[in-house]
């Protein structure tokens, strides 16, 4: 059963399936990764990945595109480059020998339309951090967005911080608490930070990395 992917919004659909799966599980369909449109999908398939590897390089090779094939320990990468749309195909090493699973992400490169829901005008991060990946994602008129950071500085001191700055923009306080490790030992692994304004949230954790500080913020909007 060939199941047609989603187009992405704006610019060129970017919707081709290359490879023919019996079922298809949409994991993200309208993302923003570091601020490129992008779409995930987990895939099963009724072939090998011998198989699923003969019938994406058959599809790209009719549609005079170029493809590029990476086999390792850990599987198969399988990629095509279709105008301003990049299609890779990741397939487990599971499937050499029986029907393999894979996951399939669908990114826009020109980036052509694409306007972030949740700006960082009113989910302000923390200041003086450093971004080094930022995801957003959308279902309906509800939006996410998380940022992975690097701050300098104490964990404890850096989290306390953000919630000063978010308190002084009317963020309220709903939950601030330590993390604790997971190895039982109720010892602080980093802390935890819960906002809130309107229908706006921000969820925080604050971790030590080696005497700095790296923080994911994750803030949701409501319809």
């Amino acid at each position: 059963m060939l199941m047609p992917l989603h187009a992405l919004a704006a610019g060129p659909a970017c919707d081709r399936q290359p490879v023919q799966a019996v079922r298809v599980q949409t994991i993200g369909r309208d993302m923003l990764v570091n601020g490129v449109p992008a779409s995930v999908y987990g895939m099963e398939f009724s072939g090998t990945s011998a198989d699923v590897s003969d019938e994406f390089r058959a599809f790209w090779t009719h549609a005079h595109v170029p493809s590029l094939e990476r086999r390792d320990a850990s599987g198969l990468l399988l990629a095509a480059l279709d105008g301003a749309c990049h299609y890779v195909l990741v397939v487990s090493s599971r499937g050499n020998s029986g029907p393999a699973n894979g996951l399939m992400s669908v990114m826009r490169l020109d980036g052509a339309g694409a306007v972030h829901r949740v700006d960082a005008s009113r989910a302000p991060l923390p200041r003086g951090a450093r971004t080094v990946s930022d995801v957003e994602s959308r279902d309906g008129r509800q939006a996410g967005r998380t940022w992975l950071l690097d701050m300098s500085g104490e964990t404890k001191n850096n989290a306390q911080r953000y919630a000063r700055q978010l308190q002084q923009a009317g963020w309220q306080v709903v939950a601030q608490m330590p993390s604790l490790r997971l190895d039982g030992s109720q010892r602080a692994a980093g802390f935890v930070l819960a906002m809130q304004r309107g229908s706006e949230r921000i969820d925080a954790v604050f971790s030590d990395r080696n005497g700095s500080t790296e923080a994911v913020i994750h803030a949701t909007t409501g319809p």
